[in-house]
């Protein structure tokens, strides 16, 4: 008689779930890094449309919003609007829900002014947080401007 084989041995099938689970934790850390520079790539991009949209709030209302206007505005994810003009969707950070560290925080500068029905002023900066290393340097805080643009150091 001849003695069949059939299956496999424990050793084989432990050989096997130790390469899964090997393959299954490279890929997991992978998809971690390219989600952090998937959201960091977000929030640059989302400062560039800050930006657009405040130039065309300060080319209707000779200003930049205030403070009130863009709390009001984030925390009810609604648009900023001047003299009856959608100027700006304003965005939320990609992950403001789960860590309140992160999120767009704006604050109103410079001289004060009448524009829009309210009162605008002549600067303003938005601080904002990256996870990792970007094009405009390593993980950190930084503020946009409208006087210095994106800058590691506290515009005011």
């Amino acid at each position: 008689m001849k003695n069949k084989n059939l299956g496999f041995t424990l050793i084989e099938l432990l050989v096997v779930v130790a390469i899964i689970g090997l393959l299954v934790s490279v890929i997991t850390v992978s998809l971690g890094n390219a989600r952090l520079k998937s959201r960091d790539a977000r929030r640059l991009s989302d400062t560039q449309q800050i930006k657009s949209g405040l130039d065309i709030y300060y080319n209707i209302g000779s200003g930049y919003p205030d403070t009130a206007s863009w709390n009001a505005a984030q925390s009810a994810n609604g648009q900023l609007v001047c003299s009856g003009t959608p100027a700006l969707k304003v965005p939320q950070d990609p992950i403001n829900k789960g860590n309140p560290a992160y999120a767009y925080t704006y604050t109103q500068g410079g001289s004060s002014g009448n524009g829009c029905g309210s009162t605008v002023y002549s600067d303003y900066k938005i601080q904002f947080q990256t996870e990792g290393a970007t094009g405009i340097g390593p993980a950190g805080t930084y503020w946009l401007s409208a006087s210095k643009g994106i800058t590691s150091s506290d515009p005011f």
